[in-house]
């Protein structure tokens, strides 16, 4: 029988408060030969540290129960950790686990920690800081400036909303540098025809400036409340997704982001999307970024990928007939 740590988020979800839902965890992997020992996170322990013990102690797993923002968290102790992570999907989005295939069902998700396969997988990073991965996306520009007014309102403070509402309507495009790993031809994912037309000097140009509502910056496909960001991204081929929202009016970015809304995506020709390694981007005004929602400093800042640096348990690959 393995032992697991199973960290799980007492709080997280929303059908039912989690502990409802241990019971039916703790036999699901009892079931599997798995034996979990249990601990909360609490607000003055960093889930991190959780994993990170868990290591030391000589666990053969550990499993995260939560969201996106507790598994996030759990992952992070175990950033070129020898075990793997086990994810039991029981958040608002599990934007992580759908990104890895990960079913939402308990059952099913215990099933895949048994009998799946381990992946190592990419984690992006800002400004090559320990504290700063993340796992979902990065963000340049709008969002970065909305997230702390959205994380007010869904705390309850419906007064924000408001406040809200006139940023996002008086927010400008702003002027931005982006610096790129690799020139602009061999980064670039779709070719416009003004790209075919400058193909000589794309060959060889790895920066440029512009204005922009946002750059978002993805590990994975989805992003934030289940948006469809980076369709193409794949979380183990040692690249970021850099999309450009240039040219959008307001209402065009609040139609591209309803298409993209749910899981959904619609090709949109005004992004422009690049894929790169590592990205710098730099700004002559005090623009805040955010990694996976989490406002943590203003530009320049240095987005890069952690390749394959977190080994997660995913179903198993099945061969053709």
């Amino acid at each position: 029988m393995k032992r697991a740590s199973l960290i799980m988020n007492p709080v997280s979800g929303t059908d039912e408060p989690n502990p409802m839902k241990l019971p039916d965890i703790i036999a699901a992997l009892e079931t599997e030969d798995i034996r979990a020992d249990l601990a909360f996170t609490k607000p003055d322990e960093s889930p991190a540290l959780l994993a990170q013990r868990a290591v030391e102690e000589g666990y053969d797993m550990v499993i995260v129960g939560g969201g996106d923002g507790t598994v996030s968290e759990v992952a992070k102790g175990l950033i070129h950790a020898p075990i793997p992570l086990g994810i039991v999907p029981i958040g608002t989005y599990n934007n992580i686990a759908r990104s890895l295939n990960i079913p939402t069902d308990l059952a099913q998700a215990c099933q895949v920690i048994a009998q799946g396969q381990i992946k190592s997988i990419d984690v992006g990073q800002a400004n090559n800081d320990a504290e700063h991965y993340f796992f979902e996306a990065a963000g340049v520009g709008l969002d970065a400036a909305l997230f702390p007014l959205g994380e007010e309102v869904k705390d309850g403070q419906w007064g924000r909303t408001l406040q809200a509402v006139r940023l996002a309507i008086s927010y400008q495009p702003q002027r931005l540098k982006i610096e790129l790993d690799r020139p602009l031809a061999n980064a670039t994912t779709r070719t416009s025809l003004r790209q075919r037309f400058l193909r000589r000097q794309l060959a060889t140009r790895s920066e440029f400036q512009l204005q922009a509502l946002l750059v978002v910056i993805a590990n994975g496909p989805y992003y934030g409340t289940g948006f469809t960001v980076a369709p193409d991204a794949v979380m183990d081929d040692g690249l970021l997704t850099v999309s450009v929202y240039r040219k959008f009016s307001k209402w065009e970015l609040v139609r591209h982001f309803w298409s993209i809304s749910r899981g959904q995506y619609h090709y949109n020709p005004k992004i422009e999307t690049y894929q790169v390694a590592k990205v710098r981007l730099s700004s002559p005004s005090k623009l805040p970024f955010h990694i996976d929602g989490h406002q943590i400093g203003e530009l320049p800042v240095t987005f890069q990928v952690v390749h394959q640096a977190l080994k997660v348990l995913v179903p198993a690959e099945t061969s053709s007939p």
